[in-house]
């Protein structure tokens, strides 16, 4: 006879530690049916050996990308631990907002020795390559912004992916080591982009254009984290902080853009502060 079943609903109307239970057990398989066995010893999955235990309660509260940050969380400063493994936790999931140049540096280095001491185009038309990568990556960031990064998916499973991809960002903004992007991020998505430019661009010039790419990526990192942790009173470094924390706390969660607003005119997206 097959074991009795509770709903999700019903593990929500649990104690804490049955709530932790549900959360990691629906993270290890993005299949999971909606009931759970009810003997199922979930304090044995992989799920509690690779997430702290800080994160699952955190996840167990928190209702959508688009919600406000929960009151506790917001005074948590420095956010929380996600990985259990001190070495995952410290090297992989965190970056120093210096960070992102070792990695964007070699790449534009790259652009301009094909492209210049190369010869597969001028120094003009090298440049004027970066600046179309440029301009791609703004592109890129809104699109990753609005529709991937504020997506909403059914089941706890694609919540805990979109928590970890951005989620985590709105819940506690002021963590100043997870606010540039990781290098395992980073890789996926360079990686990802690199071979599209290749296919698109071709072998002479996807490089320069990729290298443009990295700089608005750069770009991007660091007036992001600018936005956060300065606090300019004029110009252009005070509108920009004003947008993008409206982003952040307006419920209306629109001004995608946060190194230009250009795609927020075109998509719509923009409002005056």
């Amino acid at each position: 006879m097959k074991a009795p079943i509770r709903t999700r609903l019903d593990w929500l109307s649990r104690d804490k530690t049955s709530k932790l239970f549900l959360v990691e057990a629906l993270l290890l398989d993005p299949f999971t049916p909606s009931g759970i066995p009810m003997d199922t010893p979930y304090s044995h999955t992989r799920g509690r050996a690779v997430w702290s235990d800080e994160l699952l309660e955190v996840l167990a509260r928190w209702r959508s990308i688009d919600d406000p940050p929960l009151p506790e969380n917001r005074r948590r400063k420095q956010g929380i631990r996600i990985f259990r493994h001190d070495l995952v936790e410290r090297f992989l999931s965190k970056a120093h907002p210096a960070t992102p140049l070792l990695y964007t540096l070699p790449f534009v280095l790259l652009g301009f020795y094909r492209g210049v001491v190369l010869g597969h185009s001028t120094l003009l038309g090298t440049l004027g390559l970066m600046g179309i990568g440029i301009l791609l990556w703004t592109f890129l960031e809104y699109i990753l912004h609005r529709w991937v990064f504020h997506y909403q998916p059914p089941g706890w499973s694609g919540k805990m992916w979109i928590f970890m991809a951005h989620g985590y960002h709105h819940e506690f903004p002021d963590d100043k080591l997870r606010l540039v992007a990781p290098p395992l991020m980073i890789g996926l998505l360079g990686t990802i982009t690199g071979f599209l430019y290749y296919l698109v661009f071709g072998a002479a010039l996807w490089a320069q254009v990729f290298a443009g790419t990295f700089l608005g990526y750069l770009a991007y990192d660091w007036i992001h984290y600018y936005t956060h942790h300065f606090h300019p009173r004029r110009g252009v470094g005070k509108w920009l902080r004003q947008y993008h924390l409206q982003h952040h706390f307006d419920p209306r969660h629109d001004r995608f853009g946060i190194s230009t607003p250009l795609w927020d005119f075109l998509f719509r997206t923009y409002r005056p502060l």
